[in-house]
């Protein structure tokens, strides 16, 4: 029983030493989430107008501050979420800055979140800084540090989550009049 116990125990510590924190990279080693969404019965000029939509009713962002191209139907704007972290027994808020794309084709569109970044009262750091090549090393070998970056990757992914759940509801919705605006 004792040999179970310590077996479970070495694995257990051997899994939390492997922690693995991936983000989706494009070819630059850019932290990007990206998807193409379908879209049927849904022309350019109706997912254009609901991508705007998006921005307004989630951000409150008036439409002349949106970065809008008509000609490829796109529309950009960097927000931000603000998190809380939980980690080694406090909590410290953190500013999540982004950059939403959302690019309409007829019957599709495109999202994507990068630029991505993390932003405290005392330091701004870029998330393909702060999960570097060696974040799993130093959660390995620090276990606060590992702490921290297990609860700052646990608060992205779920923001991460609730931005793209987002953009799909306002992207499916019935399209926007023009009274809308």
């Amino acid at each position: 029983m004792k040999k179970i116990f310590l077996l479970l125990v070495l694995f257990g510590l051997n899994s939390i030493a492997q922690e693995k924190f991936e983000f989706p990279l494009n070819e630059n080693g850019q932290i990007i989430f990206t998807e193409v969404v379908p879209a049927e019965g849904k022309t350019k000029d109706d997912l254009y107008t609901n991508s705007k939509m998006f921005f307004v009713n989630t951000y409150k962002v008036t439409q002349d501050k949106l970065k809008q191209n008509k000609e490829s139907y796109s529309v950009t704007d960097t927000q931000y979420s603000i998190m809380t972290i939980k980690a080694n027994g406090s909590e410290v808020k953190v500013k999540l800055f982004y950059t939403i794309s959302i690019l309409s084709k007829d019957n599709k569109y495109k999202y994507e979140i990068k630029n991505i970044l993390t932003k405290t009262e005392v330091s701004e750091t870029p998330l393909e800084k702060l999960f570097d090549k060696t974040a799993s090393e130093k959660a390995a070998q620090k276990p606060k540090a590992g702490e921290t970056l297990k609860a700052y990757y646990a608060a992205i992914n779920a923001e991460i989550e609730t931005i793209k759940s987002n953009i799909k509801k306002e992207m499916a919705k019935s399209n926007a009049s023009k009274s809308d605006w």
